[in-house]
């Protein structure tokens, strides 16, 4: 057996994740607050993709990613403290963000600060849902 063959066998063994695993962790991740506030207080996370966290496709996303609210894909969430944040960000997002002339969006700097301020009454919040 030959390095080619092993590589194709572990391949078959590990497929790539589906388009509904990929959302549904990115999702659940936005439950853990100091990671969300990482990754708005990075200005490029993907140098080699130009990806940057102000740009109105990335809010689209967001908005898009709200279907995760609705049963059944609600019932696969197994922080859904998650879906609080992101109705959070995209709220934010719909009244602070506007597109500049460069195609990014302005008025979202606070965003990284608002989650850290709000991400201990966030978390007191769910755990006060999951006594209940």
């Amino acid at each position: 057996m030959d390095a080619n063959t092993t590589t194709t066998q572990e391949g078959e063994n590990n497929p790539l994740p589906t388009r509904f695993e990929v959302e549904l962790e990115f999702v659940q991740s936005l439950a853990n607050i100091p990671y969300v506030t990482y990754l708005f207080t990075q200005q490029q996370i993907k140098e080699n993709n130009n990806f940057n966290w102000k740009s109105p496709e990335f809010k689209n996303y967001l908005k898009y990613l709200e279907y995760w609210c609705q049963p059944p894909y609600s019932q696969c969430i197994v922080y859904p403290n998650a879906l609080h944040v992101l109705k959070l960000i995209n709220g934010f997002f719909e009244t602070n963000a506007t597109v500049n002339e460069d195609g990014l969006l302005d008025g979202v700097d606070e965003l990284p600060r608002f989650l850290q301020l709000q991400g201990p009454h966030i978390m007191n919040e769910m755990v006060n849902r999951w006594e209940q």
